[in-house]
């Protein structure tokens, strides 16, 4: 995706529409309006950069080898069987784009020290330095709104994100599991 593109369709997420056409201001979008707004672009930028330094060399990773790596990043070692269920495929699957991290440098297995039978899946310093774009995002956007906002508007802010770090997502996303995925865990 192009950057024209990207922003074109960054500038159509800033508009919602009322239904028949109707445009809403960005002045009278609700808070849930704005947290959808943020969510797709900061996804638009993650889907943007997917590629970006992407080569036609054999240790380039594919979309879902790219996405595998990051939950292992974001699940702090998990094992293979952790995978699997967080990705929603079959232990022989993930352990076979596990495999492929592992050959293209990008994941490692490391033994446990409680339990010698299981292995976690950790990201190596190449797979960092890959993602290291993902953080110039985010702390370009902070620089930005520290020109733009008040400190104490920024601290304010900090605590709303902080709330929400705290437990708050996960919780929402098992809520959700339960109500989209798993129909026998409703209660």
């Amino acid at each position: 995706m192009n950057l024209l593109l990207y922003e074109g369709v960054a500038t159509t997420i800033l508009r919602f529409s009322k239904g028949k056409g109707d445009i809403v201001d960005n002045k009278e979008r609700s808070l849930s309006e704005v947290m959808n707004s943020i969510y797709l672009k900061y996804k638009l930028n993650f889907y943007q950069n997917l590629y970006r330094n992407n080569s036609n060399r054999k240790d380039s990773l594919t979309v879902m080898e790219k996405f595998c790596a990051e939950a292992i990043y974001a699940l702090h070692g998990p094992t293979i069987n952790q995978l699997a269920s967080f990705i929603r495929v079959s232990q022989p699957n993930a352990a076979y784009k596990v495999n492929n991290l592992v050959k293209k440098g990008h994941v490692e297995k490391v033994r446990s020290q409680k339990d010698r039978r299981q292995t976690h899946l950790f990201v190596t310093e190449k797979f960092k330095t890959y993602y290291l774009v993902n953080f110039e995002y985010v702390d370009t956007i902070i620089e930005r709104l520290k020109e733009k906002v008040s400190e104490e508007k920024l601290e304010a802010f900090q605590e709303v994100l902080e709330a929400m770090d705290d437990g708050l997502l996960e919780e929402v996303s098992r809520e959700m599991d339960k109500h989209y995925y798993n129909p026998y865990l409703k209660g």
